[in-house]
């Protein structure tokens, strides 16, 4: 039609892409950097401290996920990751000051605020929102902003906190972080009728924002059905692992090398994360999802118990890059499951935020369990290897539950089960 305006949503999804890849990379990668800085040198912080506030992070992130989830159904989503942007930056800005226990976990459980508005919440509901036939595609690539942040932000982090300390280091992060992210976060929109479109870009009249009808269950009716727990169950035991040799991994890569071979690790991580989930947002729309993050999980189990027993660097790095490549599609993983069946109607966000805060537990206890282990033993194979254990547990269940739990049902009429396409067998 002459003079239709572009579709929006892919604004939106870039939008996205980078607001969270610049906080991410300040936020959840950082704490890797973080942990080795604070637990070294003049007025260091024990190990398992600091593994206990990471922690925390977390599962503040995943508690503020129910509270973003309300805010984003109430107010223009540019208040909410906006506001995530200065809570990250405040946090950052705080850790160059902590010299206390307690301080170390009020500066992170504000870093795990604004973490749950700026990242996989806002990014999973507003692409719901503003996609159907092309969630998949739309989610992986809004998802992108995740490992970009970890693969470009990493090596200065890691560079500005070696050369100058959490302090000095702080106030760089914060600035640089404001200046990228605020002017992206007024390009988000709430939904395709607020633009005066449709999803996916259909032609005709807007649509009316979607209500907590169209077939799909409230946040209520989803509790009580088997898919919502046999997911959440295997992305927590998932994530748990992945999340613990995350965190530690750049500690645990300087333990047994070097710094420069734990940055260069970490930072292939990301980018094996980029390229997994570039591959993925072409290969998840064309297959089962459930068989799909089943064989993920395995591999990432396999990937972690390499990354503990490798030796030398090129083994070293090649393990962290196998894991890689499983962390960045199961990141995407959990809100399409969720989608599975609960992406039909407004309460998708809501749904997927009491399913992100009990598997956001579990990525909780990941950095306290291998600290512990590390503590306990002295070094990071057994700890690694319990987290690869995890993950092998969180397949063992998907693969079992998706059996007893049923088929997903449909999300509405004219919609597929997941929202995107019907997927045949």
């Amino acid at each position: 039609m002459a003079g239709r305006r572009p579709f929006g949503g892919w604004r939106v999804v870039a939008a996205l892409a980078w607001t969270s890849g610049v906080t991410v990379g300040v936020s959840f990668y950082g704490v890797s950097v973080y942990l080795e800085a604070l637990t070294t040198g003049p007025g260091a912080l024990p190990v398992a401290v600091v593994s206990l506030a990471t922690g925390a992070f977390l599962l503040v992130s995943g508690v503020s996920g129910l509270g973003v989830a309300a805010l984003l159904d109430r107010l223009d989503p540019r208040w909410v990751v906006g506001g995530g942007a200065v809570l990250v930056a405040a946090a950052a800005l705080g850790l160059g000051r902590v010299q206390t226990s307690g301080e170390l976990l009020a500066a992170y459980a504000v870093l795990g605020v604004g973490f749950a508005a700026t990242a996989a919440i806002p990014a999973s509901t507003l692409v719901a929102r503003w996609f159907v036939r092309r969630r998949t595609t739309a989610l992986s690539l809004a998802f992108l902003g995740l490992p970009i942040g970890g693969a470009v932000l990493t090596p200065p982090v890691a560079l500005l906190v070696d050369e100058l300390g959490v302090a000095g280091a702080s106030p760089w992060l914060a600035g640089g972080l404001l200046v990228a992210v605020l002017p992206a976060a007024l390009l988000l929109r709430a939904d395709p009728a607020s633009a005066g479109q449709r999803p996916d870009g259909d032609a005709g009249p807007p649509l009316p924002p979607a209500g907590d009808g169209g077939g799909a269950p409230g946040v209520g009716p989803a509790l009580r059905t088997g898919w919502f727990w046999v997911v959440t169950a295997a992305l927590t035991l998932g994530m748990l692992g992945q999340v613990g040799t995350l965190s530690h991994l750049f500690s645990a890569v300087t333990q047994r090398l070097d710094t420069a071979t734990a940055a260069l690790a970490v930072s292939v991580t990301a980018l094996a994360s980029l390229a997994g989930r570039l591959a993925g947002s072409w290969l998840l729309a064309r297959v089962r999802l459930a068989p799909a993050a089943v064989a993920l999980l395995a591999v990432q189990g396999v990937a972690t118990a390499a990354t503990a027993v490798a030796s030398g660097a090129p083994a070293v790095v090649g393990a962290a890059a196998l894991f890689g490549v499983t962390m960045g599609n199961l990141q995407v993983l959990h809100p399409l499951l969720v989608a599975e069946r609960f992406g039909g109607g407004r309460a998708y966000g809501r749904v997927l935020a009491a399913s992100n805060l009990v598997v956001t537990a579990g990525m909780a206890g990941g950095p306290a369990a291998v600290g512990a282990v590390r503590a306990q033993t002295g070094g990071y194979t057994a700890a690694l290897c319990l987290a690869g254990a995890a993950a092998l547990a969180g397949a063992a269940v998907l693969a079992a539950g998706a059996r007893t739990a049923g088929r997903p049902v449909a999300a509405g009429p004219g919609r597929a089960a997941d929202g995107v396409a019907v997927r045949p067998g």
